[in-house]
C-alpha cells in the first residue's frame, strides 16, 4: 500500500471528496484539520490531476517529511 499526503484547498466539500475517494478505493487514514491535510492510502498511484478540484497538491509520503 502507498501512503499519500493531500493538501486540501480552502472551502472544500469534504463529503463530496469522501464519496469520490471511496469509489476509487482510496482510504482516508487521517485528517489533520488544523493544517488542511489528508493522509490517504491506496494500492494504485493517486493522480494530482484527478483531485485538482479538491487539493492543492498530493505527494507520496516520504520518511523525511518535516512540518
Amino acid at each position: 500500500m502507498k501512503i499519500y499526503l493531500a493538501v486540501l484547498k480552502k472551502d472544500v466539500d469534504l463529503e463530496e471528496l469522501k464519496v469520490i475517494l471511496k469509489e476509487k478505493k482510496i482510504k482516508i487514514l487521517n485528517h489533520y484539520k488544523t493544517i488542511g491535510i489528508l493522509k490517504l492510502q491506496s494500492e494504485n498511484k493517486i493522480s494530482e490531476k484527478e483531485f485538482s478540484k479538491f487539493c492543492v497538491s498530493i505527494e507520496k509520503e516520504n520518511d523525511n517529511l518535516t512540518i
